[in-house]
């Protein structure tokens, strides 16, 4: 049965939409309508003079601020236990890699997230991702890495498959077993199980993910990986890269064919000419910077110079970036990064959505894209960047149907 919904009374609409430059902008309507018809934008239209008979429901948005959907194209949201006593240690002085190399950073929490059952994930990935879509989250790539073996690297990428189906929300599923090194074994050991299994993981994940650093693994492992993964199937492919230290997987994985280079905060100026010719996404995550207390910015503006899509993600994990907020990630980005909240916006829509391939599905508000969409409780969508600490979604709609609020995680 065909139903279209019309949003009235919006006092500022915004879209994005790709110049005659290639880049994309933000596109303004002021007192305008959105018309949604069987959970797609159909148009917009002036707000003035529409007849409510005329379609199947009638939302009044009284002024609202509606902004597309924030597209969090890198977590790791399925996982057990957390991680207080390590930002203690970090704070009393301690480095990441000193924790990493002593037992704990991501090998704590593949031990807990081995020891939990699938259910217990189930439950409490679910609760983050309700609040996260409460907080305008309309859309999400869920990694897994925290199981390092087969049965919990399985587990998590199936609890993945039942929150896409239970919460009814755009999902992409990313394998990473190439995400650290377990107990008792070398990377070499390691990373050939990890190569002899790959097809196994072909029918629980969209892409690959491989984490390339020190204490990690290496860019020759990326290009293996890369090509394994392109052999067996996968459509999509991603990588860690250049977050610690510079290794040369930035460029790598841009000249294979990556969809996506994240964190990127030691990537060179070759680094970004070779994701630009790629066309290869930037996912950077200013949450990392600040929980981990970095000094060490991505050269942002020479990749806004070069013409390399930007992407914004919280990064949510319970080590470097315990956050389910894509609000605080955008006002993070503009005040570290020195960007402009039409560059942030940008990025945590349509270029977070061009990370996943779903540019075209959802991420701009452009007619026949699904009508995910926020609310905002302002009338201009800048004090989403001005003010920080407060949350400005009033509400958030998937597909034009509106999203209940989450109690908080933290107390659930």
């Amino acid at each position: 049965m065909t139903e279209t919904v019309c949003f009235k009374n919006i006092g500022q609409l915004i879209q994005t939409d790709v110049s005659a430059d290639g880049q994309p902008r933000l596109k303004f309507s002021n007192h305008s309508a959105l018309l949604v018809k069987n959970g797609r934008i159909e148009s917009v239209v002036p707000s003035s003079g529409l007849k409510s008979s005329d379609y199947s429901k009638t939302v009044d948005l009284k002024g609202k601020t509606v902004i597309p959907g924030f597209v969090d194209c890198h977590t790791h949201l399925i996982y057990a236990g957390e991680r207080k006593e390590e930002m203690e240690q970090r704070l009393d002085g301690s480095s990441y890699m000193d924790i990493l190399k002593n037992g704990g950073g991501i090998l704590n929490t593949v031990h807990a997230t081995r020891k939990a059952d699938a259910q217990s994930l189930f439950v409490t990935a679910r609760t983050r991702m309700r609040r996260m879509m409460a907080l305008g989250t309309t859309a999400f790539e869920i990694k897994s890495g925290y199981g390092l073996d087969l049965s919990t690297e399985k587990k998590m990428l199936r609890v993945g498959r039942r929150l896409k189906d239970a919460l009814r929300i755009p999902v992409t599923l990313t394998y990473l077993g190439a995400h650290a090194v377990p107990q008792g074994s070398t990377r070499s050991q390691y990373f050939n199980f990890v190569m002899e299994h790959l097809p196994e993981f072909r029918d629980l994940a969209d892409g690959v993910d491989i984490f390339c650093d020190r204490g990690a693994f290496k860019a020759q492992d990326l290009r293996r990986l890369f090509l394994h993964a392109k052999l067996v199937g996968f459509s999509q492919l991603r990588a860690h890269v250049e977050e610690l230290s510079h290794q040369g997987a930035c460029a790598e994985a841009a000249r294979l064919g990556a969809h996506s280079c994240d964190h990127l905060e030691h990537a060179s100026p070759n680094d970004i000419r070779a994701m630009k010719h790629a066309g290869t996404v930037a996912v950077l995550m200013p949450g990392v910077t600040f929980f981990l207390g970095e000094e060490k910015i991505p050269l942002v503006h020479s990749m806004i110079d070069a013409g390399v899509t930007l992407a914004l993600a919280t990064d949510c994990n319970p080590g470097s970036s315990p956050t389910y907020n894509m609000q605080t990630v955008l006002n993070l980005a503009c005040h570290l990064y020195r960007i402009t909240p039409e560059q942030a916006l940008i990025a945590a829509t349509y270029g977070s959505a061009k990370a996943l391939i779903e540019h075209t599905e959802y991420g701009s508000l452009k007619p026949g894209q699904r009508a995910d969409f926020l609310a905002l409780k302002t009338s201009d969508y800048r004090d989403l960047f001005y003010y920080f600490g407060e949350n400005f979604v009033e509400s958030t709609y998937i597909a034009g149907r509106p999203v209940r609020t989450a109690k908080n995680p933290a107390t659930e």
